[in-house]
């Protein structure tokens, strides 16, 4: 889906919002490993379990987050090979009505799969509420 690393990064942080204009499963190379922040637990998400949309569910689990967008803040890297580079990146997401609800640090990894730049792991800390 992205020819180059910092695009897969883009749509990794588009694609956690509400915008539908990236589909969180066209911007992941699966199995994906996440860490929950609500209960800090690991999950992989692989095509069982896998959403559309990682706003889907935001209805029943996280009504405040309906209608929310993220903006990547900044990034750098922080590990890279040939096949993979790990960000530090610096976010937001804003309410429908573009007002903060938060911020957050996050390490992001993309993997390269024959030239083919997509999420394979997030960590995301420092979540500060506005």
């Amino acid at each position: 889906m992205a020819a180059t690393p910092e695009d897969a990064l883009k749509d990794a942080v588009e694609a956690i919002g509400d915008s539908k204009k990236k589909k969180y499963r066209d911007t992941i190379h699966q199995p994906v490993h996440q860490v929950i922040v609500s209960d800090t637990s690991d999950r992989r998400f692989d095509e069982s379990n896998i959403p559309e949309y990682m706003s889907d569910v935001w209805e029943q689990y996280l009504p405040d987050w309906v209608g929310s967008t993220c903006t990547l803040d900044s990034f750098e890297i922080v590990i890279q090979d040939s096949l993979k580079i790990a960000y530090l990146i610096k976010a937001s997401r804003l309410f429908a009505d573009g007002s903060l609800m938060q911020t957050f640090d996050a390490i992001f990894t993309v993997g390269n799969k024959n030239g083919d730049w997509r999420l394979i792991s997030r960590n995301p800390f420092n979540i500060t509420k506005a």
